[in-house]
């Protein structure tokens, strides 16, 4: 193999051949090359349309070997098709043959990637260009070397000429798959077709401008060579080997094309074309899916059906333009409070539909409710409107109200209608859900005034040294006596303080009145230790609480070191470095430190060792089984040993026996708090308590926190 082929004054080179072409062959030469260019343009099509890079890269792979099969394919028939002066039946090295293929492949892989972007600006395609005819003229020039012509020379000038209108042609081929299919007087399928043929000609002009730079010479000194392959063999070779490949890759390609359409058919079939959500057939495919689930898994769901009030009139006044805008926005909102396995269609008109997977009970559904309800709360705004699209939501349980999904899609209907006739908001086709449901609604309504007015009240729950018995602090527990429900349980009123957002205002004034008492207490020469005070997430979580903690205690005159913050667990857990920096901050004003419900968090020690906690407080689930599940017994020792070790005072709550009192004692437990000392307490009771206290003994209250900041 000889690298430097433009010498042509060697004393070995005889006379200068002649060539000629087959015209028949060069025919099927730039026909191969045409199918080589469609193959990449459709190649280059599925990669676009794949979702996922893998897919793409898996794409360019085969495309680069199938398109650099058909470019390869093109150079050796028309090699078959070149015919030199006394050499009629060339043949080719066997290595350099297969080597040739490499090259191909890479230019067409860098073709392929370049192609599969969706859009490419100026200066990428003059790049892309680049590799492509770098690819395609080191495939040509390295097939050149397979022929056994020794005698083969090339002219400076064609052989630079050949690369630059490799590279030309190259450009041009990219810039008419990007610019020029982009008219709209061809098809998609004809601009494909007229690019391919255009790609097809483009390779084959570079390997024809590249043969007149060719020069062969006669030969007369004999060169040994390795394996040689013949014409006859070349041809079957190249007929069989491009035939399979390229064939294969149109195939695949085909099949992939069928499949996305079929994709998109089936996304057109299943979609809303005005809100892009599912449609009715869609939703209840997915419906029979979720019954089958909640079947094997023993679970509730519910079917929640919704309706626009007064959307007829907002079509009938502004039009339907506007009544679509109208649905379009509203769909946007639907999505925003649902889960992701939860589901929400567009079941016609004015009409929608959600699908609410894994229920505990029936009324978990109003969750989901309130937060559809919330999110539509604002107006909708556009061209200077604003338009309030509130809607009437039905709701059916399965398999309270049925187990076919027909009847549950009739009975959320029915209970629709019922919401909208009697504007309740939402209505359950079970009438006592409803009425506990509308229960809910009407207590977080009247809980805003609640909290304005004297509705709600603090008892005091004591802290007791489970040696002596003696009180040693006093927990505040907010109440809420309702003028016509009589007394709402606090586990019921402190979730809608939450999810009303009422929990912040609600903290503020449980605060502010507990340390309004204990200023009092302390007026009356009434010693309480300090007074624990439950602070909620969204409290804790505000820029502004620790100002506003301290203002609360420079207007109320308590002494910071009578206070008593808790925190659950799982709040801590979920804090950021601001909400611990305010923990730092509390400590550094006197405030002690709780966690409350400790173990139920699953916190590690690691967190824990960084806050600056004063008391844990065990959850009352480990108290309970104390006495009869050694495991409890384990979890509670461990708990004290460590909390000990760590210097943090620790507390069980939940004790209603003295059993369970002497049990925690016996396991390392000195302080605790429940039924068996005290209930909470009215504010008159707990001050004559401590009075007697005071004149029997000087009632000896300690501050019995760590001291660790």
């Amino acid at each position: 193999m000889e690298f430097w082929r433009f010498d042509t004054s060697d004393p070995a080179l005889g006379p200068l051949l002649e060539g000629s072409y087959d015209p028949l062959l060069v025919t099927l030469s730039i026909a191969i090359a045409c199918f080589a260019g469609l193959t990449a343009l459709m190649l280059a099509d599925r990669m676009i349309a794949s979702s996922s890079a893998t897919h793409k890269a898996w794409w360019n792979i085969g495309g680069a070997v199938a398109m650099g099969c058909g470019i390869w394919a093109m150079h050796f028939s028309a090699m078959l098709a070149f015919a030199v002066e006394g050499h009629d039946h060339m043949k080719y090295s066997l290595g350099l043959t297969l080597l040739s293929l490499v090259p191909a492949m890479l230019g067409s892989g860098a073709a392929l990637y370049f192609m599969a972007h969706p859009n490419l600006k100026v200066h990428q395609l003059f790049l892309g260009a680049l590799p492509m005819a770098v690819g395609i003229g080191s495939m040509h020039y390295t097939g050149m070397e397979a022929m056994r012509m020794e005698g083969l020379r090339y002219d400076l000038l064609f052989f630079c000429l050949s690369i630059v209108v490799a590279y030309l042609l190259a450009l041009a081929a990219l810039y008419l798959h990007f610019y020029v299919r982009r008219l709209p007087v061809f098809s998609e399928n004809g601009l494909t077709l007229v690019a391919g043929i255009f790609m097809g000609f483009a390779v084959a002009g570079m390997h024809y401008t590249a043969m007149e730079a060719s020069r062969f010479y006669e030969v007369s000194i004999p060169v040994a060579h390795g394996p040689l392959i013949s014409s006859g063999a070349m041809a079957a070779t190249i007929g069989g080997f491009a035939g399979v490949i390229l064939g294969l890759s149109i195939l695949a390609t085909w099949i992939d094309r069928q499949k996305a359409l079929q994709r998109m058919l089936e996304h057109l079939a299943n979609t809303d074309a005005l809100t892009g959500l599912p449609n009715r057939i869609h939703f209840q495919q997915r419906l029979g899916l979720a019954l089958s689930h909640s079947r094997r898994h023993g679970t509730r769901l519910a079917v929640l059906f919704m309706d626009l009030n007064d959307f007829k009139a907002i079509n009938d006044s502004l039009g339907h333009t506007t009544g679509d805008r109208v649905l379009q926005e509203f769909a946007a909102r639907l999505a925003i409070p649902l889960r992701a396995e939860d589901m929400v269609a567009r079941f016609g008109g004015d009409e929608f539909i959600v699908l609410v997977h894994d229920l505990d009970s029936a009324e978990d559904a109003v969750e989901t409710v309130e937060r559809l309800l919330k999110v539509m709360e604002a107006p909708i705004e556009f061209d200077g409107w604003q338009l309030h699209a509130q809607p009437s939501i039905g709701i059916s349980i399965y398999p309270d109200d049925s187990e076919r999904a027909d009847e549950l899609i009739q009975q959320a209907d029915a209970a629709m209608y019922r919401a909208k006739r009697d504007d309740l908001g939402y209505y359950f086709f079970a009438k006592n859900l409803t009425d506990r449901a509308m229960l809910r609604v009407r207590l977080g309504n009247d809980l805003r005034n609640a909290v304005k007015g004297n509705q709600l009240f603090l008892h005091y729950q004591p802290l007791v040294n489970l040696h002596s018995g003696e009180w040693i602090a006093l927990e505040a527990l907010a109440r809420w006596q309702h003028p016509r429900e009589g007394r709402i349980s606090p586990s019921i009123f402190v979730p809608l303080a939450e999810r009303t957002g009422l929990a912040v205002p609600f903290g503020e004034w449980a605060l502010r009145q507990a340390c309004q008492q204990g200023r009092t207490w302390l007026d009356a020469g009434l010693a309480f230790g300090c007074i624990a005070v439950n602070i909620a997430a969204p409290q804790l979580a505000r820029p502004g609480f620790v100002t506003r903690l301290q203002d609360i205690l420079e207007e109320t005159g308590l002494p910071a070191y009578h206070l008593e913050l808790e925190i659950t667990e799982s709040s801590l857990m979920n804090s950021d470095q601001e909400t611990i920096d305010r923990l730092y901050e509390i400590r550094r004003m006197g405030a002690s430190l709780a966690i409350d419900d400790f173990g139920t968090g699953y916190s590690s020690l690691s967190y824990l060792k960084n806050l600056p906690i004063n008391k844990l407080k065990i959850d009352r689930t480990f108290v309970q089984g104390v006495l009869q599940d050694p495991r409890d017994q384990a979890i509670i020792r461990a708990m004290v040993d460590i909390g000990t070790s760590m210097g943090f005072t620790v507390l069980a709550e939940g004790i209603e026996t003295e059993a369970q009192g002497q049990c925690l004692l016996q396991l390392g437990c000195r302080m605790g708090q429940g039924f068996f000392f005290a209930r909470p307490l009215d504010v008159e009771t707990v001050a004559e308590a401590l009075g007697r206290a005071t004149d029997a003994a000087g009632f000896p209250f300690e501050m019995r926190g760590s001291s660790r900041s």
